[in-house]
C-alpha cells in the first residue's frame, strides 16, 4: 500500500456551499499548509452532487467525495424541511452514477428536531430514508457519514437494527483511523 505522511483530515467539510465559490483555491492551500492531507466533503441535497464530483476531479486524492441525502432539506433556513423519500428517489440514480468514485454515503441520518421534524410521520419518514441510504451503504460497500441533532438514541438504535452494515462502518473507520488522525474545520475570517 505504500507510506503514508502524518497529517490530519478533515473528515466533514462542505466545500460545496457557496462560502466557498470566491477563494476556494487559497481555503485548499492553506489546509495543505496546515498537514491536511485529505478533505471529506460531504452532500446535503441531489443539487451539489455534480460540483462535489467536480471538485473531486480538480483536486483529486484530496477532495474525497460523499453523496447521500441529508434529513434537512432546503438551503436557506427559511425554506428548511424535513427529508421525503421523493428526495432521495431523485438522488439515487445520480449516486448509482458515482458509485466507483465514492469514499462514503453522507450526510445521512436523522434530525428530529421540532422546527424540522414536527410530526411522527416526518420522523418516519426520515427514518425510511436513512435505512434505504444505509442499505445503499451496505450493497455498495461503503462507509456511512451520519449527522444526528435531537435524535441521537434513536439512530443509534436505527444503526443497531442494521447491524451488519454498523459492522462495516466501524471496520472502515477504524481503518481510516488507523492511517489519520481525523479533525473538523470550518470557514472562519481567520487562518
Amino acid at each position: 500500500m505504500g507510506s503514508v505522511g502524518v497529517g490530519l483530515v478533515d473528515c466533514h467539510c462542505h466545500l460545496s456551499a457557496p462560502d466557498f465559490d470566491h477563494d476556494l483555491d487559497d481555503v485548499l492551500e492553506k489546509a495543505k499548509k496546515a498537514s491536511v492531507m485529505a478533505l471529506v466533503v460531504v452532500a446535503e441535497h441531489s443539487g451539489e452532487f455534480e460540483k462535489i464530483m467536480q471538485l473531486s476531479e480538480r483536486y483529486n486524492g484530496f477532495v474525497l467525495p460523499c453523496l447521500g441525502i441529508h434529513p434537512v432539506q432546503g438551503v436557506s433556513s427559511e425554506d428548511q424541511r424535513s427529508v421525503t423519500l421523493k428526495d432521495l428517489d431523485i438522488a439515487l440514480p445520480i449516486i448509482e452514477n458515482y458509485k466507483d468514485q465514492l469514499l462514503a454515503i453522507g450526510e445521512v441520518g436523522l434530525d428530529f428536531s421540532p422546527r424540522i421534524a414536527g410530526t411522527d410521520e416526518q420522523k418516519e419518514e426520515q427514518r425510511q430514508v436513512l435505512i434505504r441510504q444505509v442499505q445503499l451503504a451496505r450493497r455498495l460497500n461503503l462507509p456511512l457519514n451520519i449527522h444526528s441533532r435531537s435524535a441521537g438514541r434513536p439512530t443509534i438504535s436505527l444503526l443497531r437494527e442494521q447491524a451488519e452494515t454498523c459492522e462495516t462502518v466501524a471496520f472502515n473507520f477504524n481503518l481510516l483511523r488507523n492511517r489519520f488522525t481525523c479533525t473538523w474545520t470550518r470557514k472562519t475570517g481567520t487562518e
